[in-house]
């Protein structure tokens, strides 16, 4: 039904048809070899929540001040040894591939900047 109410609900913004490819705004990092690796919301956001480590990538992407994102997370991703360099980025995936393959379809690097030792 095109029609939500309670008790029955046919949650719409879960149900409805987003497409096989996503945008989303995130920060990568990288060690020596070149090779990616996926940071936690504590080196993005400084906190243990997905979802504001989610938003503060995108509001950062959203207002064009993502060296100075890109430069926070440097810092915090002192912790990690291997991490040489972060991006903030717009990975666009194919949603379906993503769970055998989390290689993106293509990216756009908003910011890059070394972790400093």
């Amino acid at each position: 039904h095109e029609r939500d109410s309670y008790p029955l609900s046919t949650y719409p913004m879960f149900s409805f048809d987003r497409g096989r490819v996503a945008a989303i705004d995130t920060a990568v990092g990288y060690d020596p070899a070149g090779a990616r690796e996926r940071l936690d919301p504590t080196i993005i956001a400084g906190g243990h929540e997905v979802i504001h480590a989610a938003v503060t990538v995108n509001e950062s992407v959203r207002r064009g001040d993502t060296a100075v994102l890109c430069e926070e997370i440097a810092q915090r991703a002192r912790r990690r040894a291997t991490l040489v360099r972060i991006e903030v980025v717009t990975e666009t995936h194919d949603v379906i591939s993503f769970f055998g393959d989390d290689t993106p379809v293509s990216v756009v690097v908003h910011a890059s900047c070394p972790v400093p030792r």
